[in-house]
C-alpha cells in the first residue's frame, strides 16, 4: 500500500514537461470547478436569505434546487475529463505495472494517487480563490437584484463537500473503471483499436424527436385541454431527446468524418477525418456535460417564454417600455377633486374621465359594462385604435359572447352608483353596433384592457348624459414609460383601482437573467474541459506528429488538422444540442392553445456564441498540435 501511493506520488510530480503540464490541468480545472461550486453555492445561500420571488417557498426551493444540478453537471464532467488525461499514457503504464505482476487494488491506488493529488491541491486552492471573486460578487446586480456580501456566505459544509467531491470524482475516474485483467492488459499494450459505433444508438433519439413533432403537430385548440397522456408524451420525448443526444455524438462524429472522407482528400481534412475515425467516442465523453447543459439551457428559455407570454407580466412589460396607464374610480361627488389631483401629479400626460354604466346581470339579462365617452376620447387612450365613429356605440369586445347580434337591441344599461341611498335609475335603451368591430388589431392593448367594459356608448345618446352625471366614474391617468405612476398617484391623494404586477415581471425578469448566466457558466465549463482534453490528446500525438513531419507533412498542415478536428466536432455538437432543446421548448409551448413564438433569435445567438467559441477553443489546441522536429522525439518514433 505505501509502496502504491509513493509511485503514484513519483508519477504525479514527475520531472517530464508532460507530466508537470497535466498536473498542472488537473490543478487549475478543480481549483475553476470548486470556485464556480463555491460561488453557487453562496448566490443560492444569499437568494434564500432575501426570499425576493413572489411564488411559494416550495417553489423558490425547486428553482434553485434547479441551479445548483444544472451548475454541478457540467463541473463533475469537467472533472472526469482531468480524471482521464493522457488515458492512453496511463492505461498502457498500469497494464504494463498489471503484467509486472501488481494487483488490481495496487494498480488503481497508484492512478488514483497519481492525479488526487493535483485535484486535492486544487480544491483546497478553491476556498481562497471564492473568497477573493466574493466581494466583486457583491456589486454584480442581474435584472435589478444583487446579492449583499453579508449574505454572500455558503453554508460550512459546502466547503467540505467541494473539497471531497472534486477530487474523489478525479479519482474515481482515473481508477476505478480500468478493466484490469489479464486479457485487457494485453489489449491496452497492444493499443487495441475501438470499433465502429452502433447504429442502435440513433434510436432513442429519433423516437425523441418522432415524439415531440406529434405533439408540436397536435394544434391544441382553445378549448382542448393537455391531457395526462399528452404530458407523458411530453416528458417521455424530452427525456429521450436528452438522453438520444449523448449516445448519438459519437455515431454523429464517425458520420461527419466517413462524409469528410468522401467529399474531399485534401491532407488537412484527411488526417483529421483518420483521427475522428479512430475515436468518435472520446469526443462524446468530453463535451457530454456542454451539450446536456445547453440542451436544458434552451429548454429553460422556452419555459421562461411561457411566463412572458403571461397577461401580468406582458401588462408590466408594456408599462415599462411603452406608456403607463392607471385607472381611478370616482364618485360623482369626488370626481372634480380626482381629476384636479391626477393632472397635477408629475409624470402625468394626459387624464381622460368616462362614466360607467351596466345592465342588470340578474336572470338571464346578460352583464354588459358600458362606458360614456366620445372616440376622441378613446384614442386619446389608444392613439391606434380604428373604427370608432362619433355618435355610435363601439364593441371593444365581441358582444356576441352574450348572445347579442349586432344591429340588435342592447339590455338595459343604467348608472353605477355605490352611495348610500342611491336608487336605481331608468335603464336607457340603445341598439348595438350594425357590424362586429375589431379594436384590438393594432390598438395598445394594455389601455383597452384596463378600462374594464365591452362597449363604448355616446354621450349624446337619449338619456345617456343624464345617467352619466349620477353614476360613478372611471378616469385613466396616461404617463411615461417607467413603474412609479401608480405610487406618484397615490401618494398626491388619488384612488388608485389597479396597477400594473410588477412583482411578476421582475420575477420573470431575473429568471430569464438566470438562465442566461447559467448558460454562460456552462458553455464557458464545457469549453474549458474540451480545451484541456484537446490540448493533452494534441500533447500525446507529438510521437504521431514527429512521424508525419519527418515524412514531409507541413506543420501547417498539421495545425490547420487540429484545428478541423478540435473545433468541427464541438461547433457541430453544440449546434445539434441547442437545436433538440428548441425542439423539447417548442413541444413544451405546444401544449398550450396560445401560440407564441419560441426563443429562436436567443437560440441562435447562443449557437453563434458556441461556434465561435469552438474555433477560439481549437485555435488554442493547435499551439501544442505541431512541435518541432528534435532528435528524441525522432529517435522514440
Amino acid at each position: 500500500m505505501t509502496a502504491a501511493v509513493r509511485l503514484g506520488l513519483r508519477l504525479a510530480l514527475g520531472s517530464a514537461r508532460d507530466q508537470r503540464l497535466r498536473a498542472a490541468s488537473v490543478l487549475v480545472a478543480v481549483f475553476v470547478g470548486a470556485v464556480v461550486l463555491l460561488s453557487t453555492a453562496a448566490i443560492t445561500h444569499s437568494q434564500r436569505v432575501q426570499q425576493p420571488f413572489a411564488y411559494q417557498e416550495a417553489d423558490n426551493q425547486r428553482l434553485l434546487a434547479a441551479v445548483i444540478a444544472s451548475i454541478l453537471f457540467p463541473v463533475l464532467v469537467l472533472a472526469a475529463t482531468v480524471g482521464r488525461l493522457s488515458a492512453g499514457l496511463r492505461d498502457r503504464r498500469m497494464a504494463n505495472l498489471r503484467l509486472l505482476g501488481m494487483g488490481r487494488l495496487s494498480v488503481r491506488l497508484v492512478a488514483a494517487v497519481e492525479t488526487g493529488a493535483a485535484a486535492f491541491a486544487g480544491a483546497l486552492l478553491g476556498i481562497p480563490g471564492f473568497l477573493a471573486v466574493r466581494q466583486p460578487m457583491s456589486h454584480v446586480r442581474v435584472a435589478g437584484h444583487g446579492w449583499p456580501a453579508p449574505t454572500l456566505w455558503p453554508p460550512a459544509w459546502t466547503y467540505v463537500a467541494v473539497v471531497l467531491l472534486l477530487p474523489a470524482v478525479v479519482m474515481a475516474v482515473a481508477a476505478v473503471p480500468q478493466r484490469l485483467k489479464m486479457a485487457d492488459a494485453l489489449a491496452r499494450a497492444r493499443r487495441a483499436d475501438s470499433r465502429r459505433p452502433a447504429w442502435w444508438r440513433v434510436v432513442p433519439l429519433a423516437i425523441g424527436v418522432a415524439l415531440c413533432s406529434y405533439l408540436i403537430e397536435s394544434h391544441l385548440s382553445d378549448a382542448d385541454q393537455a391531457s395526462g397522456g399528452m404530458i407523458a408524451v411530453l416528458f417521455g420525448g424530452i427525456i429521450l431527446l436528452g438522453v438520444g443526444l449523448i449516445l448519438v455524438v459519437p455515431v454523429f462524429v464517425r458520420l461527419v468524418a466517413d462524409l469528410t472522407m468522401r467529399v474531399t482528400r485534401r491532407p488537412t481534412f484527411t488526417i483529421a477525418a483518420r483521427r475522428l475515425q479512430a475515436q468518435p467516442a472520446g469526443v462524446s465523453r468530453v463535451i457530454s456535460g456542454l451539450l446536456i447543459g445547453l440542451f436544458l439551457v434552451v429548454g429553460a428559455r422556452s419555459v421562461v417564454v411561457a411566463f412572458e407570454s403571461t397577461p401580468q407580466y406582458e401588462t408590466a412589460d408594456r408599462q415599462i417600455h411603452g406608456q403607463q396607464v392607471v385607472t381611478v374610480e370616482a364618485s360623482p361627488h369626488d370626481l372634480a377633486d380626482q381629476v384636479r389631483l391626477a393632472r397635477h401629479t408629475e409624470g402625468v400626460r394626459r387624464v381622460v374621465s368616462f362614466a360607467r354604466l351596466s345592465s342588470s346581470c340578474r336572470g338571464t339579462d346578460p352583464c354588459v359594462n358600458a362606458l360614456v365617452g366620445t372616440c376622441a376620447e378613446l384614442h386619446a387612450v389608444s392613439p391606434a385604435l380604428r373604427g370608432c365613429r362619433e355618435g355610435q356605440p363601439f364593441a371593444l369586445l365581441d358582444l356576441a359572447q352574450y348572445g347579442i347580434a349586432p344591429g340588435s337591441p342592447l339590455p338595459g344599461l343604467r348608472a353605477v352608483n355605490r352611495a348610500r341611498g342611491h336608487r336605481p335609475s331608468s335603464p336607457v335603451a340603445l341598439t348595438a353596433p350594425a357590424r362586429p368591430t375589431h379594436p384590438w388589431s393594432g390598438a395598445d392593448e394594455q389601455a383597452l384592457q384596463a378600462l374594464s367594459a365591452d362597449l363604448i356608448v355616446p354621450p349624446d345618446a337619449p338619456g345617456v348624459r343624464e345617467l352619466a352625471s349620477t353614476s360613478q366614474s372611471m378616469l385613466v391617468a396616461i404617463g411615461a414609460p417607467g413603474r412609479d405612476l401608480a405610487d406618484r398617484l397615490a401618494a398626491a391623494g388619488v384612488d388608485v383601482s389597479s396597477g400594473a404586477d410588477f412583482d411578476t415581471y421582475d420575477f420573470v425578469a431575473r429568471l430569464r437573467a438566470l438562465v442566461w448566466s447559467i448558460a454562460a457558466v456552462i458553455l464557458s465549463i464545457g469549453l474549458l474541459a474540451f480545451a484541456v482534453a484537446a490540448v493533452d490528446r494534441a500533447v500525446n500525438r507529438r510521437r504521431e506528429v514527429t512521424a508525419l513531419q519527418v515524412v514531409g507533412v507541413p506543420r501547417s498542415v498539421l495545425r490547420r488538422t487540429q484545428w478541423v478536428e478540435a473545433a468541427v466536432p464541438l461547433a457541430l455538437g453544440c449546434c445539434l444540442a441547442i437545436g433538440l432543446g428548441l425542439l423539447a421548448g417548442e413541444t413544451y409551448l405546444s401544449l398550450d392553445s396560445a401560440s407564441r413564438p419560441g426563443p429562436w433569435a436567443q437560440a441562435l445567438v447562443l449557437a453563434g456564441l458556441a461556434t465561435l467559441g469552438s474555433a477560439l477553443v481549437g485555435g488554442l489546441t493547435v499551439i501544442a498540435s505541431s512541435p518541432r522536429i528534435s532528435a528524441d522525439l525522432i529517435r522514440q518514433e
